[in-house]
This record gives C-alpha cells, structure tokens and sequence, in this order.
C-alpha cells in the first residue's frame, strides 16, 4: 500500500533541500577533471526548475502539466549543451537559471548519453507514449533526488512524478521503476533519518526489476548505507562513500545520487567545509534552494 502521508517540512527541511542539491552536484563532479558543469548536475536543476515552474503557475491559479513543464525545461538544457533546440521541438522562453548557467560557462562533463539523446525529439515521451522505448541508464537518478524535495504530497505523488520525469529520455519499465525508488528513498532520508538506511534495503528487497538504473541505484544504496553506517564525524562520510563509489567504477550520475541519500539523513552536516567556493555551479544550487523554498512555502 502507498503511504498516503504528505512530506511535511520541518524547522530543517531548508537544510535537507540544500544538502541534497548540493550534495548531488559534488557527487556529479567527484573524479572529474572538468572544472565547470557537468552534464548530470545541471539537468538534474533543469528539470527540478520545470517542476517549479509548474509550482509556480499553481500558486497564481493556473493549472499546468508537471511533466510537461519539466520536458521543456529539458528542452532548454539540451540547448545549452548543444547551442540549439531540437529540430521542429518547442522553443520556450528562457528562464533565471538558462542566464545562471550561461554565466557559468559551457557545460562538459558528459554523463548518461541517454539523457542528452532522449531529449533530441520534437515529440515529448512519457510513461504513456515512450519515444524511446529501450532506452535504460543511470541518468534518471540525480532528476530523482531532486524531484523528492517536493513537500506537501504523498509518496504517491512522488513517485508519479519521478517516473515521469524519467520517462522524458529512458523508456524501459525498470528505467520508470528505479526513478521512483530513488525518490522515494531519498525523501524517506528526509523524514526517518538514519533509519532510512533500513528502509531503503527492504524497498530494494522489493523490486524485482533489473537493468541499468537499477543496477546503479542498488550500488548506490550500498555505498551510501555503508558510509551512514561506519559512523564517524559527518563530514567524512561523505568524501568516503564517493572514494568508494568512484573507486568502483561509478559515472557521475551514479555518484550524484549516492550523494544525495548521504545528505538527504545528514543534512548539511555532510557537506565539506567551503563547498560553495569550490562548486562552479553553486550559483544554481543556491538560487534554486531559494526559489525552491519561497515557491513550496516551506
């Protein structure tokens, strides 16, 4: 049975919502050369900006499509990585965090080839109607954690949208299905702390679904229970379960998400000290936690 139960924002949600984003866009860059964006990091912000816009048109009254919203935020990220819309795709409007990101220079760092080629269609793809029926990776966990921050819903609500937001580029059921695992986990990161890490295993216990998302989504849980667990300063978990992750072989978008689960049970206890001066998106990360807080009332 879902849990019907809405994500209720507590005196240290402000917290939580900037410690998984800031989090995830280490984890995207932990083993990289590359010194500005990357791709996982920024896509994973893109479409978390396409759901607060459709916030944002609730809270003046006017209903709009979530996962629609979120497709053309996409559709402005694969612009900024390729310098141009899809051929005969919609071509919306710029929005705070396409000016953010132009500031920051362009985006390397590729991750998931499935997202960048998921989103290279005039046709928007959803559960419903998958334009790209096969496609299965790693790259719809950062989207995820992002899309978990959302409070005042049940789990229901975001396990839909996190599937959605997935469908957008990866087709497969087990592509779907790892989505909404990984939000799920990370917002019960966000209400049960460390007893999460327990959760999360029965919750993985319970799929039966295989393929590359979910491969890494079960990696990932590994990697970042076993870090939750060893104890120890706060800090330090978190260095440690990216050595570890990287270690084995983890690409950005794997490593992104297992740094989310840290930081959604530790909160910004997780984050290194001057994190800020040394993630060149940062600004992103700070101007969505804000517009994130201010939109959601939280």
């Amino acid at each position: 049975m879902t849990d019907s139960r809405a994500l209720v924002p507590t005196a240290d949600f402000s917290d939580r919502v900037l410690a998984v984003l800031a989090a995830g866009a280490l984890g995207a860059g932990a083993g990289s050369d590359a010194t500005g964006p990357g791709e996982s990091e920024t896509l994973a912000l893109f479409i978390m900006d396409g759901l607060l816009e459709a916030i944002e048109w609730a809270n003046e009254g006017v209903a709009s499509d979530e996962t629609a919203c979120m497709w053309l935020a996409g559709l402005r990220w694969y612009k900024a990585v390729t310098g141009a819309f899809p051929l005969s795709a919609p071509e919306p409007l710029t929005r705070w965090i396409d000016d953010e990101l132009g500031a920051l220079g362009p985006i390397g760092s590729p991750a998931d080839p499935r997202s960048r080629s998921g989103l290279d269609s005039a046709q928007m793809s959803s559960t419903g109607r998958r334009v790209f029926p096969d496609a299965d990776g790693p790259g719809v966990l950062p989207r995820a954690a992002a899309i978990a921050l959302l409070p005042r819903v049940d789990a229901e609500t975001t396990s839909r949208l996190a599937s959605g937001a997935a469908a957008l580029t990866h087709g497969t059921d087990a592509a779907h299905g790892a989505a909404s695992l990984a939000a799920l986990m990370v917002r019960s990161g966000i209400e049960a702390d460390m007893a999460a890490v327990t959760r999360w295993t029965s919750m993985l216990d319970g799929s039966g679904q295989h393929g590359p998302a979910m491969a890494a989504l079960r990696r990932a849980v590994a990697v970042a229970s076993a870090a939750l667990s060893a104890g120890g300063p706060s800090g330090t978990r978190l260095p440690a379960a990216l050595n570890a992750s990287i270690a084995a072989g983890a690409g950005p978008d794997e490593a992104s998400f297992t740094a989310a689960l840290i930081a959604s049970v530790l909160g910004t206890q997780a984050l290194p000290a001057g994190w800020e001066a040394s993630l060149s998106i940062a600004p992103l990360v700070t101007g969505m936690h804000a517009r994130w807080l201010a939109a959601t009332g939280s």
